[in-house]
C-alpha cells in the first residue's frame, strides 16, 4: 500500500533545540512549527480516513474511539519508506533563483524531522519505523512532482512491497 497526501501551506522546518536558563528545551520557531505540524497531521488524517489515538486513561490504553492500542493505531506497523517534495515560496528579492539555497528555507533534514514527527501516530506509530527517507526542496513548478504553490507532497509505503 502507498499513501500519497498533498498539504498546502508554507512549509516550516524543525530547527535545533534552544535551552532557557532553567535548562528546558524549546524550538525558537515553535508557534509556526506547531501550526505546520498540526496542518500536516490534520490533512493526512482526513486523507486516510483515520483519527488520532484517543487514550482515556494512559497512552498505553486502547483508543477510546476504536479500541486499538497506540502501537497498532498507525497506517504502517512495520518498516516505512517515506518521500517528501517540499515546495517553498520563491524568494521575493530573487524570483529567478533556481534552487532554495537560502538560510530561511531551512536545511532539508529540518523539513524531514518536522514531517516525520507530525506523522507519528498517523502514518507510523513512531518515526523510528522509517528505514528509507528522502526530502527534496524546490520552488513551485520546478520539478515534475513539485506543487504549483507552497506545500508538501508526501508519499509513504511499505518498502517490502513492490512500488
Amino acid at each position: 500500500m502507498t499513501v500519497t497526501v498533498t498539504v498546502y501551506g508554507t512549509p516550516v522546518g524543525q530547527g535545533a533545540i534552544s535551552y532557557n536558563k532553567q535548562g528546558k528545551g524549546y524550538h525558537r520557531n515553535a508557534r509556526v512549527l506547531d501550526t505546520w505540524r498540526d496542518t500536516v497531521r490534520d490533512v493526512t488524517l482526513h486523507a486516510t480516513g483515520r483519527h488520532l489515538h484517543a487514550a482515556w486513561k494512559t497512552a498505553k490504553a486502547p483508543c477510546a474511539r476504536c479500541g486499538i492500542r497506540a502501537r497498532e493505531h498507525a497506517v504502517f506497523l512495520g518498516p516505512v519508506a517515506f518521500a517528501a517534495v517540499v515546495t517553498l515560496p520563491p524568494v521575493p528579492s530573487d524570483p529567478d533563483r533556481a534552487w532554495p539555497l537560502t538560510r530561511s528555507s531551512f536545511d532539508w533534514d529540518h523539513h524531514g524531522r518536522a514531517l516525520s514527527d507530525a506523522l507519528s501516530g498517523v502514518l507510523w506509530a513512531d518515526d523510528s519505523q522509517i528505514v528509507d527517507g528522502r526530502v527534496r526542496k524546490t520552488y513551485p513548478d520546478q520539478l515534475s512532482d513539485s506543487l504549483d504553490r507552497p506545500g508538501v507532497l508526501l508519499r509513504a509505503w511499505d518498502p517490502r512491497e513492490a512500488t
